[in-house]
């Protein structure tokens, strides 16, 4: 039995990485008061074996946390589903929060692109070694940068030095309306002011306006919006009911719990925000079953065929232990074995889905609550825990 409490720092250093590289944005809001009641309870849709006790219990002491409002964690392994719901819906009050909800999945979407594009060039439709200029002409020009010099692989896979458009100038004009709207050009001009990070092909930076320009390369090819690809693609063969992608709409259309930001010790409601400032880097909203049902298909190979698992699956090292392939990444687990997955952040919202080749084990968690802050971060616990060998 693995110790999990002699695990490695670089794993977890590497974690967190995964969960913080794709966070969005600070925003500053009126305080709620906080009523966190630390009342835990669990829901799981089987009886949870031995084993696997140890998950209920790091999902329950997450949850007691003063800077964490509610955790939810399912897993599917071999065909088996354990849920987890720990901790409120609400600051105001001890509703419990609920497995079912839905919530912001932020850079997880990344994953979805990346699938979508991946479809298309085992279609012929593109090749991932397309020139950026090719299907987007003259958009990526100027103050250093040559879009004939860098490929869709190298948007994917983050190694075309595009500076992300999320900085914190932008930041900070985003935060006096949380409600504006953002057109996809719009953010991608955002993101050219700076000067590229490297030379195409050369390093490894994240950023969120690789997947802007990767949502607009599958709109010129298609002809048809992202949302439509990513539904006709990937949700409506896995009726994935509760996941869409919502454009420039500001609520969550099913049951969910508020959304908040931590800061200084207080609760900011943020449930409603307008998305468009990420669109197909980070604007979707699904559920912890649709994301394992999601990743369970990737993982086994019923969305990509062969070559273009190959593709997807193969890594670049981002000098942050882990590696970075297309629109996924891998972290080594402290017990040798590759976990294949992806962070998602973005305000009010941090998540995580992830699994083992093949589909057979995959969990997705998700905490309603975003934090810059220095403080303990139970997901990586969670993850552990689950994915330990007893």
């Amino acid at each position: 039995m693995t110790n999990l409490y002699a695990t490695t720092s670089w794993w977890r250093k590497g974690l967190l990485f995964t969960l913080s590289i794709s966070a969005a944005l600070t925003i500053v809001l009126p305080v709620q008061e906080q009523a966190h009641a630390n009342a835990v309870q669990s829901q799981s849709s089987i009886s949870v074996p031995n084993q696997r006790s140890a998950v209920k219990q790091a999902v329950e002491n997450g949850a007691n946390l003063p800077h964490i409002p509610g955790i939810i964690a399912v897993e599917l392994k071999n065909g088996q589903r354990q849920a987890y719901a720990a901790g409120e819906s609400s600051v105001h009050d001890s509703q419990i929060i609920k497995v079912e909800n839905a919530f912001r999945i932020g850079s997880i979407t990344k994953t979805f692109t990346a699938v979508v594009l991946l479809q298309l060039a085992s279609e012929n439709k593109l090749s991932l070694d397309d020139s950026v200029e090719k299907w987007l002409p003259g958009v990526v020009q100027g103050n250093g940068y040559d879009g004939n010099q860098m490929t869709i692989r190298q948007l994917l896979n983050h190694t075309s030095g595009v500076a992300n458009h999320t900085d914190l100038a932008f930041i900070n004009k985003y935060a006096q309306n949380r409600y504006q709207s953002f057109t996809p050009q719009k953010l991608v001009q955002e993101g050219l002011k700076h000067a590229p990070y490297f030379a195409p092909g050369t390093g490894w930076k994240y950023s969120n306006t690789n997947y802007v320009l990767a949502g607009l390369v599958i709109e010129k090819v298609t002809g048809e919006t992202y949302g439509d690809q990513v539904q006709q693609r990937i949700l409506t063969p896995l009726q994935l009911t509760r996941t869409y992608v919502p454009n420039q709409t500001s609520y969550i259309p099913w049951s969910h719990a508020r959304g908040y930001m931590y800061q200084a010790g207080q609760f900011h409601d943020v449930t409603e925000i307008n998305p468009s400032f990420t669109f197909a880097a980070g604007d979707m909203i699904s559920t912890a079953d649709n994301l394992n049902t999601f990743f369970q298909a990737l993982l086994s190979g019923k969305l990509l065929n062969r070559s273009q698992m190959e593709e997807m699956f193969t890594v670049v090292d981002t000098g942050y232990g882990i590696n970075y392939g297309l629109g996924i990444m891998e972290q080594m687990l402290p017990n040798g074995q590759s976990l294949w997955g992806h962070g998602g952040s973005i305000d009010g919202w941090a998540s995580y889905v992830g699994g083992k080749k093949g589909g057979n084990h995959v969990i997705a968690t998700n905490m309603n609550v975003l934090s810059f802050e220095n403080v303990e971060n139970p997901t990586i616990t969670i993850i552990e825990t689950a994915f330990a060998e007893y």
